[in-house]
């Protein structure tokens, strides 16, 4: 059974932190809410999901920026919101004009600037809400961030694996591991590539090992060359490793749902 919800908040996760503010806020003032990361169950269908908390809602409040209006998941949303005659509220945080597609749904609807510091106009959002709602107006707007949390996928996953695998002489299967783990075709090729140095310099040893004395000058320069590319990959894999505890995260939540999947991880994508 749905439940029922009065603001479906539609946004991409590029624009995550202020999304959860939005939802924080709308709560707090007493409007109940239907947000992706938290609302869609673990092993159900996306569309279904999505489909049902847009049907259910009062209204729906748009996160319109210029990630949202490329967001092919955000104009099926308003698309549905728009089938469903549901009103929407177009919370826009950085003055982007809207699309020709999301200019046709929208040219209707409430228009709400909020920029450049969106946090300001919350308490607006909070009573054109209430009065979409018939909810009462006279109570005052509380917003504040006390107990706020905002969503962070990649704190929801731990991987010591790939944090080991970095501080040890085969640094290289750390991207290996994380690329297989996370499908990322770019990250094992980087493995590969970090695995040549290594073989390099074995080869290099069994070849001159009984000679060792006489080429000691040329090992030790690969040598050292070999801790600097280490030293280098493990700066590049840390970098990398939040992306890959994101990902990991996610696919977990997913459940290996794909159009899911690539609904919460497509804003990460965009914003980079």
């Amino acid at each position: 059974m749905t439940i029922q919800h009065d603001v479906f908040i539609s946004y991409s996760t590029a624009n995550q932190d202020i999304a959860d503010k939005i939802h924080f806020t709308l709560e707090k003032n007493g409007l109940s809410c239907w947000i992706a990361t938290k609302d869609i169950p673990s092993g159900r269908l996306y569309i279904d999901e999505i489909g049902a908390g847009i049907k259910s809602a009062k209204m729906v409040v748009l996160i319109y920026s210029k990630f949202s209006q490329e967001s092919k998941y955000v104009k099926n949303e308003i698309h549905m919101a728009y089938k469903y005659d549901k009103p929407i509220i177009s919370f826009n945080i950085d003055g982007s004009e809207p699309s020709e597609h999301m200019g046709y749904y929208l040219k209707v609807m409430q228009w709400l600037a909020a920029y450049p510091n969106p946090e300001d106009y919350l308490e607006k959002l909070v009573r054109d809400a209430r009065e979409i709602c018939d909810e009462k107006n006279d109570v005052p707007v509380v917003v504040d961030f006390t107990n706020f949390e905002k969503t962070d996928f990649s704190r929801h996953k731990h991987d010591w694996i790939s944090l080991a695998l970095l501080c040890l002489p085969v640094y290289w299967a750390s991207f290996i591991y994380m690329g297989i783990t996370a499908n990322k075709k770019k990250w094992v090729f980087m493995g590969l590539l970090y695995l040549i140095p290594t073989l390099v310099l074995l080869i290099l040893y069994f070849q001159i090992a009984d000679y060792l004395f006489i080429y000691y000058p040329m090992f030790i320069l690969f040598a050292v060359i070999f801790v600097l590319i280490w030293i280098l990959a493990i700066i590049h894999g840390l970098v990398i490793r939040n992306e890959f505890l994101t990902l990991k995260a996610i696919l977990r939540f997913s459940s290996m749902d794909e159009e899911l999947f690539n609904y919460l991880f497509e804003g990460y994508i965009n914003a980079k």
